[in-house]
């Protein structure tokens, strides 16, 4: 596995925003997801070459990745018009489960504010089912 990252770029929205005027923790976890599915849609796009690009995941009759944990650590605060970066990486791929790290971070900035670990199983589709991860789908990352 060669350990590709995925950038996710952002600006945070007022809809971001909670009572305390920055972005609401619930809202960094949705981004990581976010990332995470472009990320899987970036790699995978060749793969599900006869799939609507269109589609918000790619392979999502065929194989459905779900979220066993998350392990989040909050660093800092992002604030209304930020520019956000999320990157993400699959660190490790086995049978068929996947750890992702996650790192939230304003534009042009090295403080992490947000970091995460996340891990995955993945589900033949429609039974739902785990399935190992198919060996051409683990080259991709």
């Amino acid at each position: 596995m060669s350990q590709k990252s995925y950038e996710y770029h952002l600006t945070v929205p007022a809809s971001a925003i909670d009572v305390l005027n920055h972005v609401n923790n619930v809202v960094y976890l949705d981004w990581v997801q976010i990332a995470a599915s472009k990320h899987w849609n970036h790699v995978t796009r060749d793969y599900f070459k006869d799939e609507d690009p269109a589609e918000e995941r790619l392979g999502i009759n065929k194989m459905a990745w779900v979220v066993m944990d998350h392990h989040i650590k909050y660093h800092g605060q992002a604030f209304k018009d930020d520019e956000i970066v999320v990157t993400t990486t699959v660190v490790q791929i086995s049978g068929a489960t996947s750890q992702r790290h996650t790192t939230i971070k304003r534009k042009g900035e090295e403080k992490v504010l947000v970091s995460t670990v996340t891990n995955w199983c993945l589900l033949k589709m429609p039974q739902g089912r785990p399935m190992r991860v198919p060996v051409e789908v683990l080259e991709l990352f």
